[in-house]
């Protein structure tokens, strides 16, 4: 079994070209702005250049066995009037009763003290996957494995998907290429 997520030009900002995260395109060596989570076997987050729709560098997370590996970054924000775009590309094989696989790019909602309120989560989904969908937790079923261009309007979600957020109590924005077994 294996999963391989990629994702290239991650961009959060109030407008077009403002970017909040650090080394959000990946020029850099992913140590610079980036923190590594992982556990488990055969798991690899690297950055290469070439593998994406053009010549850019991208983040890969590859995993091959039971585990799970987060490649993630939390900034501060100025509030939920934030807008999210992303490349990325999800693919899967392989997979049984007892080790499925699910990737995720997850957009996490934290207030002063990091406490983490809510997620919006966009996913590979597998039959196995048993996240569901709440009033802190959102989830973005991508349906095409190619490489493609996605958006997020965090005021937007949070009125129309997560009632359970508190828009006024954001104070951070986490995001993560996020990859587990079982779905959990």
């Amino acid at each position: 079994m294996k999963r391989i997520f990629v994702l290239s030009s991650f961009l959060v900002g109030l407008g077009l070209g403002q970017g909040l995260l650090v080394n959000g395109d990946f020029e850099q060596d992913l140590s610079v702005g980036w923190k590594l989570d992982t556990s488990g076997t055969y798991i690899g987050v690297d950055r290469i250049q070439g593998y994406g729709p053009d010549s850019t560098w991208v983040a890969r997370d590859s995993m091959y066995g039971f585990g799970h590996s987060r490649l993630y970054q939390i900034v501060d924000v100025p509030g939920s009037r934030l807008s999210l775009s992303f490349q990325a590309a999800f693919d899967s094989s392989g997979g049984s009763s007892s080790c499925w696989l699910v990737a995720a790019l997850v957009v996490g909602y934290y207030d002063s003290s990091s406490t983490l309120l809510g997620q919006t989560r966009f996913y590979l989904h597998n039959p196995r996957c048993n996240w569901r969908s709440s009033g802190t937790l959102s989830l973005i079923d991508v349906k095409n494995k190619n490489w493609s261009q996605y958006s997020l309007d965090v005021s937007s979600e949070l009125s129309q998907r997560l009632p359970g957020v508190n828009p006024g109590a954001i104070k951070k924005l986490g995001v993560a290429l996020f990859d587990t077994t079982t779905g959990g």
